[in-house]
């Protein structure tokens, strides 16, 4: 997803959760994304990301969290492929409604700053300190 849409700007939440681990606009549209194809490669290709990326930023969100929130299978003749577990989907579902949660509460903050990009205040340029 992008910043903006067609109804207009759109906040998307960094979450810190300590340590290492964060979350975020890319993750989730990667792990949404994988839901979708079923394929880690396939979404990296979606979302113009490498797979080695891709595979990174999963692996990172499996070692976070006390259970996987993908699982892989191995390809091969019966096939390779990749599914978000009950705790991936959790995950995205949670973001989601945080996403939503915080556009709608933050309407007027919104409002403000689009007002600045379409009308942006005159600001008075810094002066310069010499020593």
């Amino acid at each position: 997803m992008s910043s903006a849409t067609a109804f207009g700007p759109l906040v998307r939440p960094r979450l810190y959760l300590g340590g290492e681990l964060s979350l975020g606009p890319g993750k989730i549209d990667l792990l949404r994304k994988v839901g979708e194809t079923g394929s880690i490669s396939a979404a990296a290709r979606a979302l113009g990301v490498p797979y080695k990326r891709a595979w990174l930023l999963i692996d990172t969100l499996n070692r976070g969290f006390p259970s996987a929130v993908l699982e892989t299978a191995a390809g091969g003749r019966a096939g390779g492929g990749a599914r978000l577990t009950p705790l991936g989907e959790a995950l995205v579902a949670a973001y989601d409604a945080l996403e939503t949660k915080l556009n709608v509460s933050a309407q007027s903050e919104i409002a403000a700053i689009m007002r600045l990009v379409e009308s942006p205040v005159a600001v008075a340029p810094r002066s310069r300190r010499r020593r």
